[in-house]
């Protein structure tokens, strides 16, 4: 009876949920199967909570009590007295009738004088299963009412729990959308749900990705950088290719392709034929045949034949550049705050997203004169995420420690040949030489280096010597004013030197 209610009460969660928020639903996978989750999880906390807080548990054991017992009659006057004792009890804890003068009826009948033993005892039994049916009417009736209103005190705490998360993951859809992200990225089932700051964080940054077009063309250029790097070989390959070619089969008859001479009196023309009809050029027909010259219909068929053949061609074969791991490293020092952080941090947020959708290996480093890591290749929630963006140490800038952790974090497996994007102002003193080496050799295995500059600020010998690519993003016109490639740049030079 309880699993039915309480699947009963799901379903109609479930149908409500759908009805109210149908777009969310059929445009999020994930948020569909979270809200899936989140009933069978609520469905199978209900019934626990209900089986440990059922009020009635004492009666229940008691009723139990008195079932055994009054399977072995007699039952004595005494313990037939308590029992309508208990049974009135249950029946006034559950706010039920009790019909208290039919029980002490019962009880005088029960507690007759000696002389009608045998029938007292024949009473007493009688009375005791009666006793017996009457109480657990009354605890199924009482387990009932109780169940009913409380999981319809559950259900709609659930529903109110459950129909705020979900306009809040509408009201930030249609942001994500214009970003190409699924909110259900930011859904982690094992993790718990994010606190209401948390959630509020996020919406100020996803709100300042949506709408401010120059962030939102700095993400779509760091999000196709990869696909846009494609690269291409000419190699020489043997090519075998197969031709369908069609040959003249002179032992098959099936078409007519002319007339030839010859003494086939099966294919011989009509009018060959008629020289029979009159003696005197029936001679005629005699030497023609005896000659070969009789015309005939010339026949063959034609059989279909597969020939291979193999030849040498120059290809052009494309190399897609793969989807591999990422070093994220975000300044948050004091020459960082106000928007240049946030933009900063709402970037870090989108490419760690969009790592996340893509299962892409992932590693956050935020850094001023020390730094903090979070690597998301491990298992994290996206809370987890939102916090470790939330800090900041509002101290002065020291790039050294990040740069130096990024570099170990290279040579591990997880992130070998991984991209390292740095995000700060670069306000910051210049690079020891070997922390410049160790970026050349890493460099020869693979690994690329960008940065991406919030603010006005751009040094052209730190990018020649330092970055693969720089883009200068300033947050106050909300534009981009360089793009360059380094390795381009370099050509380039050599050419002209």
């Amino acid at each position: 009876m309880l699993l039915d209610q309480l699947s009963s009460a799901a379903k109609d969660v479930a149908n409500n949920v759908q009805h109210i928020f149908p777009r969310l639903l059929r445009g999020s996978d994930s948020i569909a199967a979270h809200v899936a989750e989140r009933i069978r999880l609520w469905q199978s906390a209900s019934a626990a909570e209900l089986k440990a807080d059922f009020p009635f548990a004492l009666h229940e054991q008691q009723l139990s009590d008195w079932q055994t017992r009054s399977q072995s009659p007699p039952v004595s006057s005494a313990e037939l007295t308590a029992a309508v004792a208990e049974y009135v009890a249950l029946c006034h804890a559950a706010k039920l009738p009790d019909n208290q003068s039919f029980w002490q009826r019962e009880l005088a009948t029960a507690t007759a004088s000696e002389k009608g033993e045998k029938k007292r005892q024949a009473d007493s039994t009688v009375s005791a299963r009666l006793l017996r049916d009457e109480w657990q009417k009354a605890l199924d009736k009482a387990r009932a009412e109780w169940e009913l209103e409380r999981i319809s005190m559950l259900r709609r705490q659930f529903m109110e729990e459950l129909e705020a998360f979900l306009q809040l993951l509408q009201q930030l859809q249609q942001q994500l959308e214009m970003l190409g992200l699924d909110p259900g990225i930011f859904l982690d089932l094992s993790k718990g749900s994010l606190s209401a700051q948390e959630i509020e964080r996020f919406k100020r940054w996803a709100a300042y990705l949506a709408n401010d077009p120059g962030v939102r063309s700095l993400c779509d250029l760091l999000g196709k950088l990869r696909q846009l790097e494609l690269s291409e070989r000419i190699e020489r390959a043997q090519v075998r290719y197969s031709q369908d070619i069609e040959l003249p089969d002179i032992n098959s008859r099936e078409e007519i392709i002319g007339i030839r001479l010859g003494r086939d009196i099966e294919h011989v023309l009509p009018s060959e034929l008629a020289l029979l009809a009159d003696p005197e050029t029936s001679i005629l027909f005699d030497l023609k045949y005896v000659e070969s010259r009789l015309m005939c219909f010339d026949m063959q068929g034609i059989q279909r034949v597969q020939q291979h053949h193999q030849k040498e061609e120059l290809r052009s074969v494309e190399e897609p550049a793969k989807q591999g791991p990422m070093v994220i490293c975000v300044d948050t020092s004091g020459s960082m705050s106000g928007m240049p952080e946030t933009v900063a941090k709402a970037v870090a947020l989108f490419i760690a997203s969009k790592a996340r959708q893509q299962k892409r290996a992932c590693y956050l480093i935020n850094f001023s004169t020390g730094v903090e890591t979070l690597d998301l290749g491990d298992d994290f929630g996206m809370e987890v995420l939102i916090k470790f963006l939330g800090m900041s140490f509002h101290g002065g800038t020291d790039a050294i420690p990040a740069l130096d952790h990024a570099l170990g974090v290279m040579k591990s497996e997880a992130y070998e040949r991984a991209d390292l994007l740095m995000i700060s102002d670069f306000i910051m003193a210049s690079l020891p030489e070997h922390l410049r080496q160790q970026i050349e050799q890493q460099r020869t295995h693979g690994n690329r280096f960008y940065s991406l500059v919030v603010g006005d600020c751009f040094m052209t010998q730190r990018l020649t010597s330092l970055f693969d690519h720089e883009w200068v993003y300033d947050p106050h016109s909300s534009q981009i004013h360089e793009l360059i490639g380094f390795e381009q740049k370099l050509s380039s030079r050599v050419k002209n030197g």
